[in-house]
């Protein structure tokens, strides 16, 4: 009985022992948790500081029915004092008319309700309609006239565009920026049958020593704002999959990035690849020829955090594919994978 016991003991024992210290080692931290831990507490941070300062430079205090513009798709009421049979509610066409009775098609797209009520009652006036014409004019459905903010903030969506209103504006109507947000940010702008891609580091943007209005760009209606996460680059146009990817600062290359994000579309130009990066708060653009790297001429390049690529398209093919490229994939309702 003895023996037995014994032999209990010595199994028993480093058995407890080896547990112990296998729950001691799940304890201590080591150096690789550590350096995680500090590195989000500091990106953490950095994000908190970022949106302290667009509550506090976010200007948009016009948020008043007076200063919104009717755009095309707006539902809006038309009332006439003198005459209930002119009142109407009608629809803004695309190319901005709604059509009255008396005065037929009358363009208000662009003009404040208050400038359109001026309008239709110039035109009863000076038709001979009305000798004193009192119109009001209220907006029961807004469908133009909004920006989308999307990718890492806290409230991703549309937002209408009312007055004025800046970019630092629009994150603020998001909510600010999510705690795993990068400081780089895109805006994707239809200028015509044109697509500017604009790139602004906020870090850079609140350093700025000039007039704040003329380094916090005003915002469109129809632009698209992305925010990408923290230590990735984003990719955009002639890819496969455009949006944002995680890189290894200083280990990553350009055509790598490139393969992550599906490589070349068919109607990719690798000869005109553009990378967008900030130098010393000084955005760089360098021109990348894709089949000179492949062939061993040129240096494949390695990126940084809020670098950006931008594949350019090659004209024959997009014309011949009768393909468009979205800006920034915002276009397929581009979401980050990990949210």
């Amino acid at each position: 009985m003895r023996n037995i016991s014994t032999i209990f003991l010595s199994i028993a024992m480093p058995l407890a022992l080896l547990m112990t210290a296998s729950c001691v080692s799940r304890s201590i931290p080591t150096s690789s948790t550590i350096s995680q831990a500090s590195s989000n507490s500091v990106q953490e941070s950095q994000v908190s500081d970022i949106n302290s300062k667009l509550l506090t430079h976010s200007s948009n205090s016009t948020n008043i029915e007076t200063d919104y513009l009717i755009g095309p798709s707006d539902l809006i009421e038309v009332k006439v004092l003198e005459s209930e049979k002119l009142a109407t509610t009608e629809r803004v066409n695309a190319n901005g008319y709604i059509n009255l009775s008396l005065i037929d098609n009358v363009q208000v797209s662009g003009l404040t309700p208050i400038r359109a009520e001026e309008k239709i009652e110039m035109l009863l006036k000076d038709g001979g309609y009305i000798n004193n014409p009192h119109v009001s004019i209220f907006v029961l459905e807004r469908k133009s006239n909004t920006v989308s903010v999307l990718g890492y903030v806290n409230e991703p969506g549309n937002y209408e565009l009312i007055g004025k209103v800046t970019l630092l504006d629009a994150l603020a109507f998001a909510k600010g920026l999510d705690k795993e947000a990068g400081t780089t940010v895109y805006i994707a702008r239809e200028t015509g049958k044109r697509q500017e891609n604009i790139v602004v580091d906020l870090d850079d943007l609140f350093e700025k020593t000039g007039p704040f209005d003329q380094v916090n760009p005003v915002i469109s209606s129809g632009d698209k704002i992305y925010v990408p996460e923290s230590s990735h680059v984003f990719i955009d146009g002639a890819v496969g999959r455009p949006g944002s990817y995680p890189i290894d600062g200083g280990e990553t290359t350009l055509s790598q990035a490139i393969a992550m994000a599906g490589g070349l579309s068919s109607y990719a130009d690798g000869g005109d690849v553009s990378l967008i990066r900030y130098m010393d708060g000084r955005k760089e653009v360098v021109t990348v020829d894709l089949d000179s790297i492949r062939e061993g001429a040129t240096q494949d390049p390695t990126l940084n955090e809020k670098d950006a690529i931008v594949v350019g398209t090659s004209g024959f093919k997009s014309f011949f594919y009768g393909l468009s490229i979205n800006a920034f994939g915002f276009g397929g309702g581009y979401r980050p994978s990990s949210r």
